[in-house]
């Protein structure tokens, strides 16, 4: 198995942990400026997004083989129709 198979599929996943944040970024970094704090319902959400984040990392780092970790980003058709990966999703702010 090849380490950098790895290291880019992490790599992908840590920059779209921070493109899904950058755009509330703005919020914690004027929270810490001026001593405020990120509405509760933000901050739940950026939270959430950083724990899959670590969780998708744990489930790369954890794959077998390279057919294991390829599986990880394959969607399929479930019974109900929808179309999911093994990896997950992250989560979405409503």
């Amino acid at each position: 198995i090849k380490k950098s198979n790895y290291k880019k599929r992490k790599a992908e996943i840590n920059n779209q942990c921070a493109g899904i944040l950058a755009p509330s970024d703005w919020m914690a970094v004027k929270a810490f400026e001026e001593g405020g704090d990120v509405e509760s319902g933000w901050k739940t959400w950026r939270g959430n997004v950083r724990t899959k984040c670590n969780s998708m990392q744990t489930q790369i780092g954890n794959a077998a083989n390279v057919d294991a970790l390829a599986a990880l980003f394959t969607y399929t058709e479930q019974e109900d129709g929808s179309v999911t990966r093994p990896l997950g999703e992250f989560p979405v702010k409503e």
